[in-house]
Order: C-alpha cells, then sequence, then structure tokens
C-alpha cells in the first residue's frame, strides 16, 4: 500500500492516537447512544466512542496530511502498517491524554484593540465616556499614524491567538488602509488563516477618525485587491487562500445609507464576507431606530431590516452579538443565510444580558463564537467555549431554571470548530476532519504543566477531553497547524 510505503515520504504529517471530529449541529444530530450501538457493530468504525450527540471521539486512529496541507486518509490503526508509518520523519504519537482537534475560528475580534485587552471594563459602550470614545477609537487612530507600532500589535494579536488554538480570525482592521495591509503581511508571516477587513464608518465618529463615502468604498476595494494579490482568490485557487478579504461597516450608528449600499454592492461584485454588529445593546438598537427614522427616511426599522435593504446580509455575512434581535430578524437572518458570532464575555459587559444560543440553534440559524477582543477581555477560543456554557446557564436560571436553555462543552466545541466554519460557508475545507479537507489543527494536551491534573484510576479519555475544554489554556495546546503547516510547536512535556 502506499500508506506504508516509507521511503517516498508521500506525507506531511501522520498522527496517530485520539482524534476528535465534530460532525454536526449537535442539537440536530442523532442521538449518540444510537450512534454508539451502530458503531459497535461496524468493524470500520473500531475505538469510536460518541461522547455527545456529533461529537467523535476516534482512539487508536491514524490521520494522515498530503504534502500539500490536505487531509488525505483517517480510519483506525489496525488497517495500517504501524510498524512502517513509525519510521517517517513527521510521525506524532499523541499521547493517552492528547487529543488531535479542528482549529478553533474566532468569528469577531477586533485586532487594533488588543493593545488595551484587559482594561477598559469599567465603562459602558456609547457616550462620551464610553468605551468607543475613550478607548476604542483613539488605539485605532495612533495604528494608522504609526505603521510600526501597528505590525507590533498585529504582531502580538495573531501570536497570541495561534498559541491558544485560534487557527483562523474574523480580524476588523482600522478605518485606514495601511494598518490594514500590515495585518494582512502580519497573517501571512505568522501562517494564522484570516477574515481581514478595513472597518467602515462615515458618521457618529471623532472628526479624526472618519472618512466620507468615498473614500471608504475606495480603501476598501483597494484592500480586497491587494489581499487577492497577496493571498490569491478563492475561485483560482485549488485551495483556501490564506487571507480572504472581508467588507467592514462598523455598525449602523456609524454607516450612512449610501455607504451601507455601496458596500453592499462591493461585496457582491468580489463575492466578499460581509462582518458588522447587530443589535448589540439597548441603547444601540434604539439610537440605530432614530437614525433611521429621523435621518435615513427608513421609518425606524430594526437592524437586520436595514442591513438587508443595503443587500449585507449574505450567506457570507457574519453579525456580531445579536443579544437583543427579535424572532422575526431572526428569521430573516436564517433565511437570509446571515449567521451570528456570539461572544458571550463582552456581552456580560456591553449588552447587558446573555445571548440564548440555544434557541438559535435549535432553529437553524447559524453561529459560532468569537472572543470580541477587547471588549471580550480575553483572546482565548477556550475562554470563549466556557463563558459560552456560563452564558447558556445565566439565561436558563433567567428562564426558569428548567435545563431547557443551558448548553455544555460539547456544544461550546461544535460552535468553536465546524459551527464557525458553516457560519462562514467554508465547512467543506475548515473546521472539521473529512477527506479533502485543508488541515487545520490543534494537538490539545493535559501532558503539561497546567491546571490540569489526571486521575489514572478514575478519569476516562472522555474525562480528560472535558477537563480541557473546562480548564484548558494556552499551555494546553501543545501545537498548532494551519493549511497542514505547523505554526506552534509543542513545549517540553512531563508525565502526569
Amino acid at each position: 500500500s502506499t500508506l506504508t510505503n516509507a521511503s517516498d515520504e508521500p506525507f506531511r504529517w501522520v498522527f496517530h492516537g485520539n482524534i476528535i471530529i465534530p460532525t454536526g449541529n449537535p442539537l440536530h444530530a442523532p442521538d449518540p447512544k444510537e450512534q454508539q450501538q451502530e458503531a459497535a457493530a461496524a468493524p470500520e468504525e473500531k475505538d469510536v466512542i460518541w461522547i455527545g450527540p456529533g461529537l467523535m471521539l476516534c482512539r487508536c486512529h491514524v490521520l494522515c496530511v498530503d504534502q500539500d496541507g490536505i487531509i488525505e486518509h483517517i480510519s483506525h490503526q489496525d488497517t495500517m502498517n504501524i510498524t512502517d508509518l513509525k519510521k517517517r520523519r513527521n510521525y506524532v504519537r499523541l499521547g493517552k491524554y492528547e487529543f488531535l482537534c479542528p482549529g478553533f475560528i474566532d468569528l469577531h475580534i477586533h485586532a487594533p484593540q488588543f493593545a488595551y485587552t484587559g482594561t477598559a471594563t469599567d465603562r459602558p459602550l456609547m457616550g462620551e465616556d464610553g468605551w468607543l470614545e475613550t478607548y476604542t477609537f483613539p488605539a485605532e487612530k495612533s495604528l494608522g499614524d504609526d505603521l510600526r507600532k501597528a505590525k507590533h500589535v498585529y504582531r502580538g494579536v495573531v501570536q497570541t491567538t495561534l498559541a491558544t488554538g485560534t487557527t483562523t480570525a474574523c480580524y476588523y482592521g482600522t478605518l485606514h488602509l495601511e494598518p490594514c495591509k500590515v495585518l494582512v503581511e502580519v497573517c501571512l508571516e505568522q501562517g494564522q488563516r484570516a477574515l481581514v477587513g478595513k472597518v467602515c464608518m462615515d458618521r457618529n465618529a471623532p472628526p479624526d477618525y472618519l472618512q466620507d463615502t468615498t473614500q471608504n468604498v475606495k480603501e476598501t476595494k483597494t484592500l480586497i485587491k491587494y489581499i487577492h494579490k497577496r493571498a490569491g482568490k478563492e475561485e483560482d485557487s485549488t485551495r483556501l487562500p490564506l487571507v480572504l478579504p472581508v467588507v467592514t461597516p462598523r455598525f449602523i450608528p456609524t454607516c450612512t445609507p449610501e455607504l451601507m449600499k455601496k458596500l453592499g454592492q462591493l461585496a457582491k461584485d468580489y463575492h466578499c464576507h460581509v462582518q458588522t454588529h447587530i443589535s448589540e445593546s439597548k441603547d444601540e438598537v434604539q439610537f440605530s431606530k432614530q437614525l433611521d427614522f429621523a435621518q435615513d427616511g427608513g421609518g425606524g426599522r430594526t437592524d437586520a431590516e436595514i442591513l438587508d435593504s443595503h443587500c449585507l446580509l449574505t450567506s457570507r455575512c457574519i453579525l456580531a452579538h445579536g443579544v437583543f434581535c427579535s424572532g422575526l430578524e431572526l428569521d430573516l437572518c436564517r433565511d437570509r443565510g446571515a449567521a451570528i458570532a456570539h461572544c458571550p464575555l463582552s456581552n456580560f459587559f456591553f449588552a447587558g444580558s446573555a445571548l440564548s444560543t440555544k434557541r438559535l440553534m435549535q432553529r437553524k440559524i447559524k453561529v459560532g463564537l468569537g472572543t470580541d477582543v477587547a471588549g471580550g477581555y480575553h483572546p482565548s477560543m477556550l475562554e470563549s467555549q466556557r463563558m459560552c456554557v456560563v452564558a447558556s446557564k445565566a439565561v436558563d436560571q433567567a428562564k426558569g431554571g428548567d435545563g431547557k436553555h443551558s448548553l455544555d462543552y460539547r456544544h461550546a466545541f461544535y460552535l468553536a470548530t465546524l459551527g464557525a466554519a458553516e457560519a462562514l460557508g467554508l465547512e467543506d475545507c475548515i473546521g472539521t476532519f473529512c477527506l479533502g479537507m485543508e488541515f487545520d489543527a490543534i494537538i490539545l494536551s493535559a501532558k503539561v504543566e497546567s491546571p490540569i491534573r489526571v486521575f489514572k484510576d478514575t478519569d476516562t479519555v472522555q474525562d480528560v477531553f472535558q477537563k480541557l475544554c473546562t480548564l484548558g489554556d494556552d499551555r494546553n495546546v501543545k501545537a498548532v497547524y494551519v493549511q497542514g503547516k505547523q505554526v506552534k510547536k509543542p513545549k517540553e512535556i512531563y508525565e502526569v
């Protein structure tokens, strides 16, 4: 078999051990008990454990990645010549308490705000002394004035998020074009998959941090072309380009109808993703309605209706927050194929409420997770997963505590991986492990110095995976791979 021919090295990587594979929305997946029974009766599914709806743990399995970074083979070890595989240069034997997992996908993160992450938690979102006016706008503007500083900040955010397991990030850049180009270059340099957008604003922002409609559109188009030149176009490549452009109107209060309309057309012309904020806080929702009624001639429409009227609500649209979206708005998002980026940590600070994420998942609305740095003070998607669970408990308790709104670590893991890939419309390329998909992955390990301790007499392998999801941090992210390339290497390991 060519799979066991060690002389020609057809594989870039061969992984052997525990492999975690999300298969779909857990609220619409088959009963795991039934799937476990089917697995027990099928020889090809030997050592497959369904640890929850839509989530497989494949023990004693082998995953092979070809030289182009594409997954070429997945099977039980009994189907392979393990002795020959061990001779390969890039054979990786995972420990008993280590797991090969799909890389995390951060659907919402403000790259220039990384410099003040962990501060500004004492401010409201809007107003003269608010978070935007006091921290956000000055910090973002400063990068347009100093490209060396921009490179320093962007290297920090990309290296930090990679170290915590984020293989794909949807980045908001700044108003200015040149720092956005710097962010593109840093992502290419560091090997992180990214969607990068120039933030567009032509009203209701500081006079020295505004552009007119024409300049916003012109510079957005320039950035799209720049990214296509540096990373390639989707339609011209056999692989997904490492960096993709994303049209980025900041949110309705800072964008005139003319700007939103032209950005919607730009996204259509270039088949780009769109990212913006929607129904984030009560004051934002009210302000948007007032603008639509008093200035924009729309009669006081909802955020979703306004965005839809400008052709921004598409199947490639990522809407951050959505905490105060009505049922009709959510139906409109579902009908258009738009997705919600759930940012549980920042919602606690600025929304004053928690998103009913389970309701979205039940309604088959696309949803994934975001850190929302720096509104969310932690850049790790592991932390976002934990906050997602906590937020769901808060919603459930507010609604009577019957468990109907609660999520657990398995739901959150789906939202950080395959759910987020589905939100981007990239589930055929990233987000899980299937033949022909690109290899974006991490190794989660309990065999490092961290808060996790494994008790061999009582902990099952499923227990250890849950501990990693619940207690893990960057120390437990042993290695990171994007497009088959290793972008974080393991540190010294010790036995637990």
